[in-house]
């Protein structure tokens, strides 16, 4: 009796809140450009885009998916009474290990897309196993490896490989003087930055591949689909490699190609180090398929002709494509044909294939070119519409948005403004969206794509901030910004004349010392509260350093105290780094909030009472799937900043991506979650050599106790759905308490050692 008396007063002891660090992606907030009210301001922007269709929530008629190779995201749209709407909810339904490509084909003819992405050495599949009224689910494919040619008799192949393989022959001569035909199985194997055609070639109604060779980029490898052949049926991956000179080409490089010999013939030579892109379609309705063809360090697209038949293709001939209007792009532009104006009739899109910016020569803002097709699938004609497919209803500054907010005119609301890598001149420049809505219910109308004229500085990479860096008590505008002739990007500042608005008498540009590497970031904010503006600097490594200001007010003495701020060391899964650091959790101290190249963020709750125990938080977007708070990619290289956009106790977080866009997260205070949380520990009872398992619906904090109260452990962060483990060595035999704190309230689980 005393034993459980004891507990039931330890479990209603006050106990410190842990914070509700939980969001849900908002996108209800409008957004004018130049008279227009866009229709998904807040879908994140677009680089690079693969462009895909398929039916996402089961109702009958293709959606739109997107794979951004520069964000490395994939972004979902849903076909609404033809109209497209972003629901991001679909995109944590997608195996996250995707990177480079993204081809959604239907290989076995059920009628639901299949995934094909690129591993390091070939392609992998994912199977579309999406029952009827379900949410999507996937089954990663493993594929046939035969056994060796001069294996023993009765010797069985193993499905054990993850990659899609090929099938080629030749013959062996075995020890005991035999004579086998070896099928040699290799891996079906584009290069390093190649994207594949895979779709029907000989029109058996299975799926052929064609890809340039991995040893020799210049030439067409054909691997065609023995399904039909050997099963009578299109439901099998049963590749055999035809021809690694598919009509009888070489790429030698840009717009260069020798036909019926090699490069060294012509007075060429192959350009090996680069990647290609191809996409087989029947371009003139003669029912033989033609290439449509890029390579990476080439802005033009070029159709090749097939003047033979699919397996005996005969090419001689190159040009740019289409003839109305050609696709010329600052580098690889690549091509996919999906229906995507709601008539049937498969368009071609044409996006740039590169992983990010190469050099001020890609303005982004105009990167996903749509043709409509006025023919059919079997005779395309192709007729340009815009150069901005899906762009034109979004924010899209070009690449790598950089927010701040301000209350610029003085009417109690946030104003948005929007750095960015550089525009179509590429010179970096500020966006300004004036807030016309209210301190709750914000709309935002753009008024000038170059606040205060600031592409006359002729730089780029522009990342600005409203702070007091003068230390005087107004607002300053403080942007770091790149020089094209040295590569120094430096910080600069137009100071300000009023505390709590924007106004300047004038706009001379200062210099505040301070230089960092074109791919770091900063955030200017008083890191050790003596009234001075000190600096985090995220570090293309992945470290965070922390640069304090050693004044006097008014002059910037930076110096070095923390290589690795609240533990940030170099890291290869954690780079490019940006931060920003508000109340979040309305509990009176400040939080850090970080970004990286992942797209994720992270929190640090009261990060100056936890500096020497950090307590990383991650889950904290709401997956309306699964129900649970997760942490989710939003684009790669964000920049998040803090800002109260809707007059709520906690504020949102507004991020910006390397995508050139924006992503609205409101704090939903974890309302969405039953108010109590789902614990579950085992084994229990458990031996003292054991380990404590724990798993929760949801990231909460956990600490041990005997049942004394005697405390075991600092308060430990388990995240949701993922099972934790804690060793117990050394703990005596007897009855312990886990003792569980979310949303301010805490929880008691009992376990036993014995």
């Amino acid at each position: 009796m005393r034993l459980r008396l004891l507990y039931f007063l330890f479990v209603l002891l006050p106990l410190h809140a842990f914070a509700q660090f939980t969001y849900v992606i908002d996108q209800s907030i409008p957004v004018e450009e130049e008279g227009k009210i866009l229709k998904m301001p807040w879908a994140g922007g677009l680089n690079s885009a693969q462009i895909n269709t398929m039916d996402l929530n089961g109702d009958g008629t293709q959606d739109l998916v997107v794979f951004d190779r520069a964000a490395n995201k994939i972004s979902t749209f849903l076909n609404l009474e033809s109209e497209y709407a972003y629901h991001p909810e679909y995109e944590l339904l997608f195996p996250k290990e995707i990177s480079k490509w993204m081809l959604l084909r239907d290989y076995n003819c059920d009628g639901k897309k299949d995934i094909f992405f690129p591993l390091s050495n070939g392609i992998a599949v994912y199977k579309n196993t999406t029952m009827a009224g379900e949410n999507l689910s996937w089954e990663k494919l493993k594929f046939f490896a035969p056994p060796i040619a001069c294996a023993p008799a009765g010797t069985k192949g193993l499905f054990t490989e993850i990659i899609l393989t090929t099938t080629s022959y030749s013959e062996t001569t075995c020890s005991d003087g035999s004579v086998v035909i070896r099928p040699n199985q290799t891996n079906v194997f584009p290069g390093t930055n190649d994207i594949p055609s895979i779709t029907d070639m000989d029109g058996d109604g299975d799926l052929d591949i064609l890809h340039m060779r991995f040893v020799n980029p210049g030439t067409v490898q054909y691997h065609k689909n023995m399904s039909m052949e050997n099963y009578g049926t299109c439901d099998s991956l049963a590749y055999e490699r035809l021809d690694q000179r598919w009509g009888d080409f070489e790429e030698c490089s840009c717009g260069k190609f020798a036909f019926g010999e090699a490069c060294s013939a012509s007075g060429g030579k192959t350009n090996h180090n680069v990647g290609k892109a191809i996409l087989a379609l029947d371009v003139n309705g003669d029912g033989n398929k033609d290439l449509l063809f890029s390579e990476e360090d080439c802005p033009s697209l070029y159709v090749l002709q097939n003047e033979g038949t699919t397996e005996n293709a005969d090419i001689n001939t190159s040009g740019f494509f289409p003839q109305s209007k050609p696709i010329f792009m600052p580098l690889f532009p690549a091509t996919f044909f999906e229906d995507v104006d709601f008539d049937g009739v498969p368009d071609l899109l044409a996006s740039p294939a590169v992983y990010g910016r190469t050099g001020l020569n890609n303005p982004f803002t105009n990167s996903v070119w749509f043709y409509k097709n006025t023919g059919t699938a079997q005779s395309p004609n192709f007729t340009f519409n815009r150069d901005n497919f899906l762009q034109d209803e979004m924010i899209e500054v070009g690449d790598y948005a950089y927010p701040t907010f301000v209350d610029a005119d003085g009417d109690g609301d946030q104003d948005l403004f929007i750095g960015n890598y550089g525009n179509a001149q590429f010179r970096g420049v500020i966006a300004h969206y004036e807030n016309v809505g209210t301190a709750s219910s914000p709309a935002f109308k753009l008024v000038t794509d170059d606040y205060l004229g600031l592409s006359i500085l002729s730089r780029y990479n522009m990342k600005p901030q409203f702070v007091d860096i003068t230390g005087d008590g107004n607002l300053d505008l403080a942007f770091l910004i790149s020089e094209a002739q040295n590569f120094t990007t430096s910080l600069l500042y137009i100071a300000g004349t009023q505390p709590n608005t924007i106004s300047f008498d004038n706009l001379q540009i200062e210099s505040a010392n301070f230089q960092v590497g074109a791919n770091e970031n900063i955030f200017i904010g008083d890191i050790d509260q003596d009234g001075l503006a000190d600096i985090l600097l995220g570090k293309s490594t992945g470290a965070l350093e922390y640069w304090r200001n050693t004044g006097p007010a008014g002059s910037f003495n930076y110096t070095l105290e923390d290589n690795a701020f609240m533990g940030l060391t170099s890291s290869l899964t954690r780079t490019n780094l940006n931060s920003s650091i508000s109340d979040l959790d309305n509990d009176g101290r400040e939080d850090l909030l970080i970004g990286d190249q992942s797209g994720n963020l992270t929190v640090y709750g009261d990060f100056r009472g936890t500096l020497n125990s950090p307590q990383p938080i991650t889950e904290i977007i709401y997956d309306s799937f699964s129900e649970v708070y997760t942490g989710k990619n939003l684009g790669a290289r964000i920049k998040p900043t803090v800002v109260n956009l809707f007059n709520n106790d906690k504020p949102a977080i507004a991020v910006g991506t390397v995508a050139g866009g924006m992503v609205i997260l409101k704090n939903d205070g974890g309302q969405l979650l039953p108010d109590q949380p789902e614990i579950t520990i085992y084994p229990n009872p458990l031996t003292a050599g054991e380990s404590l398992s724990v798993l929760t619906d949801r990231g909460l904090l956990m600490q041990l106790f005997t049942i004394t109260g005697q405390k075991l452990t600092e308060p430990l962060f388990v995240s949701g759905k993922q099972p934790y483990s804690l060793s117990v060595s050394g703990m005596s035999p007897g009855l312990y308490i886990a003792r569980f704190i979310y949303g301010g309230k805490t929880y008691g689980k009992k376990f036993v050692i014995y």
